[in-house]
């Protein structure tokens, strides 16, 4: 789904950014019926990062299906509310993160769950989806925050060319597995004050929520490193809209300490403003990590 090479489709980009408003008030409202007409007929969906007792994880086929397991959804749990965070469009294709409450009709227990979506469409309808989504824990109090809604809609001049964007994301992506990340390319190309959140509770994953500064990046990227061996990278989905960036990524890890290997799908949202990365939002699928690990828990 790379926006250079895919072909445009007959929506414009305002007519996309409208549609995904109305599927995500649809999926609030309970209108599912409603949500599916945006959906082809023998449209993919994909829910990776999914937790054990909330969605169901896998892949399915077919409208039918997709509103057969949001129905099973709805039998469980109630949306109480909900903001998209963002919206990156790039000819025909998107990307869009959104933010959710839902309550356990059983328990009455409150969930708070960020969502991020890939869509491509098809004519006027989207083909395939790939949703990740994680609990993210307590709010960072007296911490920078991220990017807000009217800095969206007026985003700062990136300083730089989509290609060199593209490029230099799939440089800090990609590193031999001797080597490891170069943490000198880091500096290079993050700001000293970036915020960069890794979506999740730190109850499952100890890096997991916002933190701010590189040198707090950094600290992570080697921490990760030194539990994980990085066997391979690819690039799967590439949007860029302005100086912002959202990707899809498949990444071979080793865990160095169990020797269990896995394919972890990964989501990054990264902007760039003067020719920095000022910001990075990140979803990680925390149930193969958690697998990996050899303690995969139900929470």
């Amino acid at each position: 789904m790379d926006g250079a090479t895919e072909p445009p489709n007959r929506l414009t980009g305002g007519e996309i950014r409208r549609r995904l408003e109305e599927i995500t008030r649809f999926r609030l409202t309970g209108q599912l019926e409603r949500m599916v007409e945006h959906f082809s007929p023998d449209v993919i969906v994909h829910y990776n990062c999914t937790q054990v007792g909330l969605f169901t994880p896998g892949v399915w086929r077919g409208r039918a299906a997709f509103l057969a397991n949001m129905r099973l959804t709805e039998e469980s749990y109630e949306a109480l509310e909900g903001e998209i965070v963002d919206i990156l469009v790039e000819n025909g294709n998107a990307a869009l993160r959104w933010r959710t409450c839902w309550r356990h009709r059983g328990t009455g227990g409150v969930f708070t769950v960020d969502m991020a979506y890939f869509l491509k469409w098809r004519g006027d309808t989207v083909a395939e989806l790939h949703e990740f989504l994680d609990y993210p824990g307590p709010p960072a109090i007296g911490r920078e925050k991220l990017s807000s809604y009217e800095e969206m809609l007026r985003p700062r001049e990136p300083g730089l060319e989509r290609g060199e964007i593209v490029r230099r994301v799939n440089e800090l992506a990609n590193f031999a597995p001797s080597r490891g990340p170069d943490i000198g390319l880091i500096r290079k190309y993050y700001s000293p004050d970036i915020v960069c959140e890794f979506v999740g509770h730190r109850a499952r994953i100890p890096y997991a929520g916002r933190h701010v500064g590189v040198e707090a990046v950094i600290n992570i990227v080697r921490g990760i490193n030194v539990d994980f061996e990085q066997l391979n990278s690819v690039l799967s989905d590439i949007l860029v809209d302005g100086g912002r960036l959202a990707c899809r990524r498949t990444v071979q890890w080793r865990h160095r300490g169990t020797g269990r290997r896995g394919l972890v799908e990964l989501a990054e949202f990264v902007r760039f403003e003067d020719g920095l990365i000022v910001e990075l939002i990140e979803y990680r699928d925390s149930v193969t990590i958690l697998e990996m690990q050899g303690e995969l828990k139900v929470w």
